[in-house]
Parts: structure tokens; C-alpha cells; sequence
């Protein structure tokens, strides 16, 4: 679905530092042909990469809007996107001045992947998209700072699509990079409503979020699929038009998105049915069953709605509803029919679908555009997980992706037995289709983190293991180097990042020929003098091959990260370095990296993160946030988003009683200076701890069964 911005009359120019990497310099305008300028960081083809995104996003925004709005454009003749070496953010849409940091503009397309380019495009569209949505029109106040950045994180998908429609960001990858993202936050307790009140300057910072950002985007597409995209575009274009050169609030838009049902007939208030998603907190879980009643027909099926929350303890007392755009439909091996919206308002109701028999099952929230989990009775759940495994491509990619990711997180949450996720993925090697593995594999690298330091381990990642062998091996590696292939956006995004699903996956948990590839392309690497792994797949084979192999190639991997000019390369060959199983060597890269200048200062808070993901650095990460605290607090305090990533990042997986209780001490000794990270870093971990002690022996234990046995 494409909605259209107010047209654009402005020339985008692109700005870049001339200079060397960490150093100040000139800046320069990119317009067409090479650029000539010594030190410059990028080559030709660099340029026209970003020419394309800006002259395409141009194009974009007038080929959208001359069928929508002729009358207003931004009166800007000239805008500039500035790179420069180091920004608090990693960009900042200033009205005709966007700042990005170069990591975030810089590329060379012959050393960078796909999915760094993809990036790329992203933040470039998102900064283009705030020109309106903050800049044109800009919130009342602070409360709602989600209208112009759920509105530029909705659009820059919306935009890259058009711009890239291989991609497939709108419809798919939207899925797994927002909705499920944003649902693993705003399903704690520690969460907060997407309006929430800012009473002193010290809590803005704390409002910039990722439920700012991608609940804001994931209500905005579950409205906009509500409404339709005619009367979305319509509301949505008077509500710029009402507001240009002033401010806004959610009400102010409640109200024209309002009127733009009403001129076709359409009563919805809007205002009373999105309160209830902006007001309060988190999202519901909705449970769809068959009626199982002997005075109803079998063509009625009973809906209830709780609020879902990973703690089982926190959902007894909790009375929140919503009004829920739930569209349902009815199917069976063979086929499936047309969708049906129901409204869902109360606790629990019942409603007549399509006649159904014991042989078909229902489906909720069809392509995942609302913005809460479905649940099923478990009769059901075995009706989908035999259809996936029998024929898979009746339910749609984005379904099959959401079902995963829904029982995964059901299941974590208590909500469903611990083999129905797993017995789920049986299906997987029949899966052709790169979005529902992306999504299992975010699921599955979850628990590898809660998994990876238990006896049993072996059991987890030998079934991980069995799904991926046979798609792993008939996808195999990229067969061509860097370069060879020309324009890598011109290749299959789709085919290119499912193998490179496939052989993360692999690598991961340990398949044995995965592993002799990438150890095969290091030691090719380092004889030759010639990097011909494919950009793609690099920081896999980086991270494998340095966590295999010895010491030497640890310390060929530093020199690289040093003498290295490309932005890109330098961020995972430096990720790389964190793989080692080598402790001392981990330890020495968390000390030069903040006591020293060889590692940038905005990419220390990543090591150790990084270091803190490998199981053999989890507990030296965890160990040296906790000396370094003072130190790392004074640097990056004022930056809160910066501060809550790193307490976030090294926090997630630790697992264990005595890591929890380490955890409250150093809460108690620190004070409560990093805002709301610490109690939601002390949620996660007290979720990681009350899972092994619920749900692990019910997990290994279906783990050990025969691969026919029943459901749950």
C-alpha cells in the first residue's frame, strides 16, 4: 500500500566529509559523476548509489502526491544531507539540513551488504519523510513526539518499497523489523503508553523510544488498513494541509482521519477507538476457539481479549480492553476464504463465522495489520501446524511468519505448552519463502542466548540443526565475489537474504560444512591478500571464522579493522573481534576499547554488547559494565538512548539466580540514574530466570521425544 506525501519541489543535494575518517574537513555537494577528492571515503559507484535514493525519493514523493495534492509543496528550494563523523543520533532532520553520522550515509557498494545499503535507504527516507511529519507539522508538545516519528519510521518503509519494491519492506519485512520487534518491549510490564505525560525537560529524552518509533509506525499501518488506503490518504493529507507551518496533537489528527470516514458514510470515531491504544499501555492477546457449546451451532466461535504480559503474576489484576479490528478467516487443507472484520470490544464475545467442521481451522488478524498476538485453542493450533506441514502455501508468507513469531512468544509468555513453537517449525524445510524463516530465526536465536550455557544445549541446537540441513544445502553459498555480479540491488533480495539466513543459521549452531566454508574463505583471505567472501555473508564468516580458528587470525582481523577506510567493513570486522571464544582476547578488546582511541567512541557501547551475546563473554561483559559503570555513565549518560542500549544489551540474557541477584545490587548501588532501562533490564532478566524454573524441563523434555509424537 502506497499513501502519498505532499508533493516535493526541492533539489536534494547530498553533503560528505572530504577528510579522513575521525578528522574535520570540508564538506563537498554530490550532484552527477564521479567525485575527484583526495581522502574522499567513498568511490563512483558510492555516489550513484545515493543519488539514486535521493533523485528516486524525489520522485517518490511527486509521483505520489500529483495523484493526491497539487496545491502545497514544502517551499524549500534546496535541501542538504550532511555526513559528519561523529552525532549523539544517528540522524537529525533539520528543516532543509539533514545531519546523518556517516555510518549511516557512507557506503561502498562493492564492500557493503544488501542489508547495510537497505539501511542506508532507510535512514535517508525516514530523515526526507520527517520534512513533513515534524518540520511542516510539528506535535503540540512532547506527549506526542510519536506522531512525527511513528509517521517517518511508518513512511520510510512505505518509501524504500517504492524506491526498492524487491525489498518487499512494506508488506514483509515491516513484520519482523517493527511489529515484532516493538511487541517483545511493549509486552513488559515496565512498558509505557505510546502518549505519555513530559512534565520536565529531563523526560523528553526518555519519550524517544522504540515505542515512539515502531508502535507508532504499527498503529499507523493497523489504522491505515482500517480505514483503507483512499480515506487514510485523504484524513491524512488534511491533516497536514489544517497544520502546515504550526503544530498538531493525536487529537487534531483523530479528528480529521474522522472526517474523512464520515464524507463517505463510514461513523467511526476515530478518536474513541485509537485512545485506547495511545492512552494505555502495551496490546491484548485475542483467543479465538471454537464453540464447544451444545446450544450454538458450530459456526459460532468465542473471542476474548486479555492484555498480554511475559509475567504470568502481573495478569490476574489487569482490567485493560481495547477495541480490536480482528479480521478472521475460515480454512482447510485445500483452501481458504475471503477474510470477515469483527469488531472486538468486551472481555469475551461470540460471534457467527462461515460453517466449520473438524477438519477446519480458523486464522486471526490476516497479514499480521493489527498490532496484538492470537491465540488458539489447541485442537486449532494442530489443524495449522498440520496444514503448514502439509501445504504450507494456502496461509499467506506473512501469516506463516506471524504464527511463528506468535508462538514463540505464547509460548515463552506461559500462554501455550513449550513444543507447540517447535513442533511448528517441523515445517520449515519445506519453507521457501524468506520472511517466515527470518522470523523463526529471531525466535530461535532468543533461546540459543537462554540455552546456550545449559548441559542440554545439544538437544536444542541438533533440532535447530535438522530443520535447516536440507534448505541450507540445496541454497549453498554465493558462488560469485564482491563485484563480479555488478549492481547488487539488482539481484534476487529475496533468494540473497534467505541464503543468508540459512547459512547464519547454520554456521550458528554449528552445521560442520558450514563451518569449513568459512574457515576455507578466511584462510583464502589471509594467503592471498584478497577478501573474496561475498559482502553479503561477511560477518557471518568473519564471526565464524574468528571464533574457530586461533589467535593469528584474531589479530589479522584487528589490522584489518584498522586499515580499512570503508564505514561498513570497519563496523563488523569490529563485531567480529567479539566472537572469539578466547577470554583473554575478549578482554583485551573491552579495555582498549574504552581506554584507548583505536576503537571509535561511539562503537565501544557495541562491544560490549557484542561481548556480552558470545557465551563466553557474557559473564565479562556483564562483569566489566558493572566496574565500569562510573565511566561508562559519565560518557554516554546524557544520551539516554545510548545509556539504555548498553544497560539493555549487556542485561538481556543473562539467565541465571545469581546473575539476577547481581543484577538488583547493582541496581540498589547505582541509584536510578539511567531512567526506565534498569527496571525493564530487571523484568528481562527476572522473565529469563522464571523460564528455566517453569518452562525448561517441559521444553527439553518434548526436545527428546520421537519427531511424530502429538501436540504439546
Amino acid at each position: 500500500m502506497l499513501f502519498s506525501l505532499m508533493s516535493l519541489s526541492v533539489k536534494i543535494n547530498v553533503l560528505f566529509r572530504c577528510s579522513h575518517y575521525r578528522q574535520s574537513g570540508p564538506v563537498m555537494s554530490v550532484t552527477k559523476g564521479p567525485v575527484h577528492s583526495e581522502g574522499l571515503l567513498m568511490r563512483k559507484n558510492v555516489n550513484n548509489f545515493l543519488l539514486k535514493v535521493k533523485s528516486s525519493g524525489n520522485s517518490w514523493l511527486l509521483h505520489r502526491s500529483k495523484h493526491h495534492i497539487s496545491s502545497t509543496a514544502l517551499l524549500l528550494s534546496l535541501s542538504y544531507l550532511l555526513a559528519v563523523p561523529k552525532h549523539p543520533y544517528a540522524a537529525m532532520e533539520n528543516w532543509g539540513l539533514s545531519v546523518f553520522v556517516e555510518q549511516k550515509i557512507l557506503l561502498d557498494a562493492e564492500e557493503s551488504s544488501s542489508s547495510y545499503q537497505m539501511e542506508l535507504t532507510m535512514v535517508v527516507v525516514h530523515e526526507i519523510c520527517h520534512q513533513w511529519f515534524g518540520d511542516l507539522v510539528t506535535p503540540v508538545w512532547w506527549e506526542d513526539v510519536w506522531l512525527k516519528e511513528g509517521f517517518a519510521h511508518f513512511f520510510e518503509y512505505v518509501g524504500t518499497d517504492f524506491l526498492f519494491p524487491k525489498w518487499n519492506m512494506e508488506k514483509q519485512r515491516f513484520l519482523t523489523d517493527v511489529l515484532h520487534e516493538v511487541m517483545l518491549v511493549d509486552g513488559l510490564s515496565t512498558s509505557h503508553p505510546i502518549s505519555q505525560e513530559v512534565e520536565q525537560a529531563t523526560d523528553i529524552d526518555r519519550v524517544f523510544d522504540w515505542i515512539a518509533y515502531k508502535k507508532g509506525a504499527a498503529l499507523i499501518r493497523m489504522l491505515a488498513n482500517v480505514m483503507g488506503q483512499t480515506l487514510f490518504q485523504k484524513g491524512l493529507n488534511d491533516y497536514l494541509l489544517s497544520h502546515m507551518y504550526s503544530n498538531a496533537d493525536r487529537d487534531d489528527l483523530w479528528s480529521k482521519l474522522s472526517q474523512a470516514m464520515r464524507s463517505e458514510g463510514r461513523d467511526i470515531d476515530i478518536g474513541q477507538m485509537m485512545d485506547r491504544w495511545t492512552l494505555q499501555m502495551g496490546y491484548p492477546v485475542v483467543t479465538i476457539s471454537k464453540n464447544q457449546s451444545e446450544q450454538l451451532p458450530t459456526h459460532y466461535i468465542t473471542i476474548s481479549q486479555e492484555h498480554f504480559l511475559y509475567g504470568q503474576e502481573l495478569r490476574s489484576n489487569n482490567s485493560s480492553q481495547w477495541q480490536i479490528p480482528l479480521t478472521v478467516a475460515v480454512g482447510n487443507a485445500s483452501s481458504v476464504c475471503a477474510e470477515s472484520l469483527i469488531w472486538i470490544s468486551n472481555k469475551t464475545e461470540t460471534h457467527r463465522i462461515g460453517r466449520m467442521d473438524d477438519a477446519t481451522w480458523l486464522l486471526g488478524n490476516i497479514n499480521q495489520t493489527g498490532y496484538f498476538r492470537v491465540n488458539y485453542d489447541l485442537q486449532n493450533w494442530k489443524l495449522l501446524i498440520q496444514q503448514l506441514h502439509n501445504n504450507p502455501q494456502i496461509i499467506s508468507v506473512g501469516n506463516r511468519a506471524g504464527l511463528i513469531d506468535d508462538a514463540f512468544n505464547l509460548a515463552r509468555a506461559g500462554y501455550l505448552p513449550q513444543g507447540v513453537p517447535l513442533q511448528l517449525i517441523g515445517y520449515l524445510p519445506e519453507e521457501p519463502s524468506f520472511l517466515p524463516w527470518h522470523s523463526a530465526s529471531r525466535a530461535l536465536y532468543q533461546l540459543d542466548k537462554l540455552l546456550d550455557r545449559t548441559d542440554e544445549y545439544s538437544l536444542f541446537s541438533d533440532y535447530v540443526l535438522k530443520q535447516v540441513a536440507s534448505r541450507y544445502h540445496h541454497m549453498g553459498w554465493p558462488t560469485n565475489g564482491p563485484g563480479s555480479e555488478g549492481n547488487v540491488l539488482q539481484a534476487s533480495y529475496q533468494t540473497e537474504e534467505l541464503q543468508r539466513e540459512l547459512i547464519m543459521l547454520a554456521c550458528s549452531f554449528g552445521n560442520k560444512q558450514c563451518h569449513r566454508q568459512a574457515v576455507a574463505y578466511i584462510s583464502d583471505w589471509i594467503s592471498s591478500n584478497k577478501n573474496r567472501i561475498p559482502p553479503n555473508i561477511r560477518d557471518i564468516v568473519y564471526c565464524t571464522g574468528v571464533s574457530l580458528m586461533d589467535e593469528d587470525v584474531w589479530e589479522f582481523i584487528w589490522m584489518k579493522f584498522h586499515s580499512t577506510n570503508a564505514v561498513s567493513e570497519k563496523k563488523i570486522l569490529l563485531e567480529a573481534l567479539t566472537c572469539s571464544d578466547n577470554t583473554f582476547l575478549l578482554n583485551r578488546l573491552l579495555n582498549l576499547s574504552l581506554t584507548s582511541d583505536l576503537v571509535p567512541e561511539q562503537d565501544v557501547i557495541d562491544v560490549i554488547i557484542h561481548v556480552g551475546r558470545n557465551s563466553q563473554g557474557r559473564n565479562l561483559a556483564w562483569k566489566y559494565f558493572r566496574e565500569k559503570w562510573d565511566i561508562l555513565n559519565a560518557r554516554y549518560g546524557e544520551t539516554l538512548f545510548m545509556n539504555s542500549k548498553l544497560i539493555g544489551g549487556v542485561t538481556e540474557f543473562l539467565n541465571t539466580e545469581r546473575e539476577l541477584n547481581e543484577l538488583k545490587e547493582f541496581i540498589q548501588s547505582s541509584g536510578l540514574g539511567a531512567g526506565p532501562a534498569m527496571p525493564r533490564a530487571l523484568e528481562i532478566v527476572e522473565g529469563n530466570v522464571r523460564w528455566h524454573r517453569l518452562h525448561r524441563r517441559q521444553f527439553f523434555q518434548w526436545l527428546r521425544k520421537p519427531l511424530s509424537s502429538v501436540l504439546g
